[in-house]
Parts: C-alpha cells; structure tokens; sequence
C-alpha cells in the first residue's frame, strides 16, 4: 500500500511540474506595463455629438506614481462653444493595470466662437481619466469624467528616431 501511495504521489508532482500555468495564473504573476511615455486619446460621443481627444505625455516620478501634461480640444457638432482649446498638467496612479488620470487646467489655449472665451475660463472643468492599460502597454481603456462621462481610449504613439 505504501509503495503505490508514493507512485500516486509521484504521478501528481510530475503532473505539477509539466502543466503549464494557466493564463489567469500567468497574467497575476506579470507585472503589469507602466503608463509612461506619449499617448494620443479620444473620447466616444457624448451629448450635442461633443468629443474630447488629446495628446498626453506621462513621466514616472516614483514607484506606481506618474506627472502628466496634455493638450485637449472639447468639440462639440450641435451646441456652442464648437471648440474649446486647453492645456493641463496630472498626476496619474497606478495600481495593478488600473490607471487613474487626476487633471488641473492650466490654460485655455482658444475657444471658438471667440466670444466665449471668458465663459469658458470660469466654468471649463478638468478633464479626469480612470484607465486600464493593456498587457502589451500601448493602449488604454476606460472612463472620461469631467462635467460628462465618457468612453475614452488612449493609443501610445510611436516615438520615431531619427
């Protein structure tokens, strides 16, 4: 009895050794890709058919935290302004794959129609991201928030060298 105690054990260890780890299991012991580098972004409609895309660039400042900068433009096809211009500055924090995106305005860089620059200056809100990125590392996918809610996806952009 002993002797085929220990073949039953034997067959599981050799078992355990040769299974390959399940993907699930694999992708816990993977590190997930840090947000650093340029992305472009891009919101899917909201109310009034309005949009807000950008180019954002991420710098590591410590373990899991991030400084960030970015241009937007708020478009909108059905109501006025047609477009508002800005320049922000974020931090971002990373736990796991999760990305949160936390934003101040800087500057409202144009508005159009002109005329609405002033409005814009008092009630424009930051833009605010809560992400997941990929395991490949070059997109983003989550939740826009500001004054609205939105899809947003990020893209990281290529840096070519030459």
């Amino acid at each position: 009895m002993k002797h085929t105690q220990r073949l039953g054990l034997a067959a599981v260890l050799v078992c355990l050794a040769t299974t390959p780890i399940l993907p699930s299991a694999h992708a816990q012991l993977r590190q997930a890709p840090v947000p650093v580098g340029s992305w472009g972004f891009e919101t899917e409609p909201m109310g009034f058919g309005c949009t807000l895309s950008g180019d954002m660039t991420i710098t590591q400042t410590g373990d899991k935290s991030y400084k960030c900068a970015f241009e937007a433009v708020w478009a909108c096809k059905l109501r006025m302004p047609k477009a508002v211009h800005t320049e922000q500055s974020c931090i971002a924090t990373q736990s796991g794959q999760q990305v949160i995106i936390t934003s101040r305005i800087d500057k409202i860089s144009r508005v159009d129609p002109a005329m609405m620059m002033e409005t814009m200056k008092a009630n424009y809100a930051a833009d605010h991201f809560n992400v997941t990125i990929n395991w490949r590392g070059d997109e983003m996918d989550g939740i826009f928030k500001s004054y609205g809610q939105a899809p947003v996806k990020f893209r990281k952009r290529l840096d070519l060298i030459g």
